[in-house]
C-alpha cells in the first residue's frame, strides 16, 4: 500500500512538472588570442556588449558577487544575478532571476549558466554552459535550441574578431 502511494505521489509530481526534465547546453569557441586577453574582453558581467543580440548591459554592483545585470535585447529585458566570479580561473557564475517576464524571452527557469576562458595549445577555448528547467509548455529539445542559440550568436561574434582562429570548433 505504501508503495502504491508512493507511486502515485511521483507521477503526480511528474505529471505536475515539478519534477521536470533538467537541460543542459555546452557551447565552445576556440579563440588565436591568450586567455588574458579574450578574458579582457569577455570577463566583465557588467558588459555583455560583445554579444550581437544584447544592445546594452547595466549592473547593480559592477562584477561583485550578487551583482544583478539588466539585459537589454532590443525591446525585451533580461534581469541576470551574478553567483559566482572567479577571475583568477577566468570564470563566473551566474543565473537569471525566475520572473514571468525572463520566461517570456528565454523558456527556462532554475537556470544556472558559467562563463569561462581555458588555454588551449597557443589560444583559448571559450566555454558557456548552463543546467535549467524549461517552463512548462517547452520541451526540453526546444529550451535547449534557444540557449545554445543564444551562445552561438555571442560565442560566432568572438570567432570573428581579427583574433580567432575561424575554425568555429564547438
Amino acid at each position: 500500500m505504501t508503495r502504491l502511494i508512493l507511486t502515485a505521489a511521483a507521477f503526480a509530481l511528474v505529471a505536475s512538472g515539478a519534477l521536470a526534465a533538467q537541460a543542459t547546453v555546452r557551447e565552445t569557441q576556440k579563440l588565436e588570442a591568450p586567455p588574458a586577453e579574450v578574458w579582457a574582453k569577455i570577463g566583465h558581467f557588467s558588459d555583455l556588449g560583445w554579444a550581437p543580440a544584447v544592445k546594452s548591459t547595466e549592473a547593480s554592483n559592477g562584477d561583485k558577487t550578487g551583482s544583478q545585470r539588466r539585459l537589454d535585447l532590443g525591446g525585451p529585458i533580461l534581469w541576470e544575478a551574478l553567483v559566482a566570479s572567479n577571475p583568477s580561473n577566468r570564470s563566473y557564475t551566474y543565473r537569471i532571476l525566475d520572473n514571468g517576464s525572463n520566461q517570456k524571452i528565454l523558456p527556462v527557469q532554475n537556470y544556472l549558466s558559467k562563463l569561462e576562458v581555458k588555454p588551449s595549445g597557443k589560444g583559448s577555448e571559450v566555454v558557456w554552459t548552463s543546467h535549467f528547467t524549461p517552463v512548462a509548455g517547452t520541451t526540453v529539445e526546444a529550451a535547449e535550441k534557444v540557449i545554445a542559440g543564444v551562445y552561438r550568436g555571442g560565442l560566432d561574434a568572438l570567432g570573428k574578431e581579427s583574433w580567432a582562429k575561424g575554425d568555429g570548433a564547438h
